[in-house]
């Protein structure tokens, strides 16, 4: 009897785990679509895509290169709020980024630098 209760018992924080494996999926799930039409609204795929670099990087490479950075969210927010250029010349060929501060909210700055971050090894996969 003892046995069948140890079982369900591991059955069950199983299939919590699975659960709650689940349920961060998702919730990352939605919020990277949110960050995602929030960019195309704002037209920032006009120049970024996620996986390939058209006039400025892909933002795989941009979280690839501030993965270490202890305040890379503050760095990146600030970058697309006053604009830029210089960091991605290999790529942009020094075409500048136009400051984004006036036309997109903080909030939504902070949505897509949030999801460019996290797709650096992200273990909700």
């Amino acid at each position: 009897m003892i046995r069948y209760l140890f079982v369900g018992f591991v059955f069950m924080l199983t299939a919590c785990d699975v659960a709650n494996e689940t349920s961060l999926k998702i919730t990352h799930e939605k919020k990277s679509a949110e960050a995602l039409s929030i960019a195309r609204q704002n037209d920032c795929l006009n120049c970024h895509n996620v996986t390939s670099s058209i006039v400025g990087p892909a933002w795989v490479l941009v979280s690839e290169r501030y993965k270490d950075w202890p305040d890379a969210r503050l760095y990146l927010i600030d970058k697309v709020k006053k604009g830029g250029n210089g960091a991605w010349n290999d790529i942009t060929g020094g075409a500048k980024m136009p400051p984004q501060g006036g036309r997109v909210s903080q909030a939504h700055i902070e949505q897509i630098v949030d999801f460019i971050l996290s797709l650096k090894s992200d273990p909700v996969k």
